[in-house]
């Protein structure tokens, strides 16, 4: 057994060295450094937006209009986040030519493209109109050699673009050996075929609705008014449910949504009719909203997780998280509020609907240079990428992009109105944020900036690099950002219980659960571990698909936890219930992980609790050790914690222990786990001395908290508790 610290009766330890250099304050472990596979997350993207038949109708008709003999291809074009890019997926299995085709995302060259393997026969291009400009109130393409080449394509072409396009008729082209596929065509261009892709209806928001979380526990009359505040748009709806979600109550949205539609419309929402809005003022009603719930969404935001948004928002292709020195914590944040959305490969990737929503609000609170500053960090991370790459195309492409970008933020930042060279402005106001919001969101971005502009190099430098490298063990600060007032009407009841349960499960974890382990937990979960305090390099955000849950000490299973592991999660991976909350689909179990598996943490649990039954009756024997009736009891049946065990035999040397019982054992834990808390009763002097031995102990016989309190007959009781889970096998050793 291994010696601790004993304490001499005037309260003064003896100098050991065992005893730390620098103690850590009561209850504040330092965090474990951990190997960076600890901050891994599982492969598989999380769908916020099921798989859904809303589209169906669309897609039958137009993979038929692709098919067609005689089309050259397909355009489908809308507003930004009305689902183009989904549809266009499912057309392109529909036409059954996914295999035989390839992606292509933005702006591409002309070169690039007849780079690639000249046995595609199907070209999906998604957001098309990087490769456009607007001339004469009309978009055409930007780059004339690109139109010519596509026009002389002799496969099938499916594109997704927010606007209808004009498209050269193909003509005799002079080819070079510099463009060798600007090659005469024969033929005039086939016919493309464009196609408008409008809101959800009414009945395909209904059935949107049902597949989302907290909308679907709506009653149906205001799941038929959320389709109208949101005018059917499937991105608008998903904000929608991320703030409820969160536990905001939906008659207080609905109605700050309704307003602020009304001052932009200058009309009330439409009643009970129509059941189909038209385009011009669907995209009017969903942008008003989109900007209502965006900005109560980014202000529940830490400063870390608001600053990645800004970093990752510019970017038009998903990027690594580390070129935007994200943590683990803070896209758990960002991916709960549906402001991130993980890639298959881990990549990160901000909508473009929730970018514009961004940027328009920093430039109304006059902190555009924020935009201009990560637009100039992209341009750098992909100037650094096109330099090493014997394929440097793409990475010029988006290099330039950013460095236009970044130039017109900052022309953007000049009043209008105000005289060069003055400090004198004729022009209007501009609205901003509040002053906590726009220190929040200026503070948050300075303070990743400088990271940023670290990462960049070490990235390319070295792929390796992981997440949990850039996740140093930091606790996230709380957003001081204030929401927008709420009404007083009730939160409905089962999104509101859903809320609690987690904020509950998240304050036990946080004060009960060691200040080293790692936690597993799904990215709503992760997303309120954060916010208690819980540092980002102490997360391991689990999504559908991930393999196991190893590499944690701790799972917190929700419902979306223990689907992706279904029974194998308490046999094989998590044996050991540490505490429970909630009930039914809302409950939440806090489970310890063991590194060897569930058989060989049974076979250890077994021989720790014969060692503990062993050094239990070893203390009922010490006369200067005194228990009560029910301590005397756990003891002998082996239910107190090693730790416990240990640091009482060590201090009843030094001064004579009374101990009133033994505490906690977690609200709904597993039967038999050891208790890790004991009230201990003397004077209050001795009580003092007491609690001067617990605080130099080195973990883990460190305790997680204590109190003194006051107790019968003037003496005081002094409570010490030990963080879960239990180590196993420190009596044997």
């Amino acid at each position: 057994m291994e010696k601790l610290i004993r304490v001499r009766p005037e309260g003064a330890p003896l100098t050991r060295d065992v005893v730390p250099d620098e103690v850590p304050p009561a209850g504040k472990q330092a965090r474990v450094r951990r190997s960076a596979r600890h901050a891994r997350s599982s492969c598989a993207r999380p769908s916020r937006r099921p798989s859904l038949s809303i589209r169906s109708a669309e897609g039958r008709r137009w993979a038929a209009d692709l098919s067609a003999p005689g089309t050259a291809g397909l355009v489908v074009y809308g507003m930004c986040g009305i689902g183009k890019s989904t549809l266009a997926g499912q057309i392109a299995t529909r036409v059954g030519r996914m295999q035989a085709g390839r992606v292509v995302n933005g702006e591409v060259s002309a070169a690039d493209l007849a780079a690639g393997p000249a046995e595609a026969d199907f070209i999906i291009f998604h957001n098309f109109d990087d490769n456009l400009s607007q001339e004469a109130g009309q978009w055409a393409f930007r780059d004339p050699s690109l139109a010519t080449l596509l026009a002389n394509w002799k496969g099938r072409l499916l594109i997704t673009c927010r606007h209808p396009f004009t498209w050269p008729i193909a003509g005799p082209a002079q080819a070079t050996s510099n463009a060798p596929w600007l090659a005469p065509s024969p033929t005039a261009l086939d016919k493309l075929v464009f196609r408008q892709l409008g809101p959800l209806t009414r009945s395909g928001a209904a059935e949107l609705t049902t597949s989302l979380p907290a909308i679907r526990r709506l009653a149906d009359s205001e799941r038929d008014r959320a389709w109208r505040l949101t005018a059917g748009h499937p991105l608008a709806i998903t904000y929608l449910d991320s703030l409820l979600t969160l536990g905001e109550p939906y008659s207080g949205v609905s109605a700050r949504i309704e307003a602020l539609v009304e001052a932009r419309t200058g009309q009330p929402l439409p009643g009970t009719e129509p059941t189909e809005l038209p385009a011009p003022a669907a995209e009017m009603i969903a942008c008003a909203a989109r900007d209502q719930m965006f900005r109560e969404l980014f202000d529940r935001l830490s400063y870390g997780a608001r600053a990645l948004l800004v970093r990752a928002s510019v970017f038009r292709l998903p990027v690594a998280a580390e070129v935007v020195a994200g943590r683990a914590g803070q896209i758990a944040e960002c991916e709960v509020a549906g402001l991130l959305a993980i890639g298959d490969r881990h990549e990160l990737a901000v909508h473009r609907w929730t970018a514009d929503a961004l940027h328009r609000r920093l430039a109304e609170a006059d902190l555009g240079a924020q935009v201009a500053a990560a637009h100039r960090q992209a341009a750098w991370h992909w100037q650094i990428r096109a330099a090493g790459s014997p394929s440097p195309h793409q990475a010029e492409l988006e290099a330039g992009y950013h460095q236009r970008q970044a130039t017109r933020a900052a022309e953007a930042r000049r009043p209008a109105g105000r005289r060069p060279g003055t400090g004198v402005s004729t022009g209007r106001r501009r609205p901003v944020l509040t002053r906590a919001g726009r220190l929040g969101v200026a503070g948050a971005f300075l303070a990743g900036a400088f990271a940023t502009s670290s990462v960049v190099l070490t990235v390319e430098a070295n792929r390796a690099f992981s997440v949990r490298h850039l996740a140093h063990a930091e606790a996230l600060a709380r957003t001081s950002a204030q929401a927008p007032a709420r009404t007083s009407a009730p939160v409905p009841v089962s999104v509101s219980q859903a809320v609690a349960v987690r904020a509950q499960a998240a304050a036990w974890a946080a004060s009960q659960v060691s200040g080293g382990a790692i936690m597993a937990c799904d990215p709503a979960m992760c997303a309120v571990l954060a916010q208690h305090g819980i540092a980002a390099g102490s997360l391991v955000v689990l999504r559908p698909g991930a393999a196991d849950p190893l590499g944690s000490d701790v799972v917190l299973a929700t419902a979306a936890v223990r689907e992706m592991f279904g029974v194998r999660l308490v046999s094989v991976y998590a044996p050991e219930l540490l505490a429970s909350f909630g009930t039914g689909q809302d409950r939440i179990d806090i489970r310890a992980v063991p590194p060897d598996g569930a058989p060989a943490y049974r076979a250890a649990l077994a021989a720790d609790l014969r060692a503990r039954r062993l050094a239990g009756s070893e203390l009922l024997r010490d006369p200067l050790i005194s228990f009560g009736a029910a301590a005397r009891a756990q003891l002998a049946t082996g239910r107190v914690d090693a730790r416990l065990l240990t640091t009482l035999d060590t201090l009843a040397a030094s001064e004579p222990v009374r101990v009133t019982a033994f505490l906690d054992d977690g609200p709904g834990a597993a039967s038999g786990l050891p208790l890790r808390a004991a009230e201990l009763t003397a004077s209050n002097t001795t009580a003092r001395k007491m609690l001067a031995f617990f605080r130099v102990q080195r973990p883990p016989y460190l305790f997680a908290q204590a109190a003194i309190a006051a107790g019968p007959g003037g003496e005081s009781v002094l409570t010490v508790e030990f963080a879960a889970p239990a180590p196993l096998g420190l009596l044997q050793s």
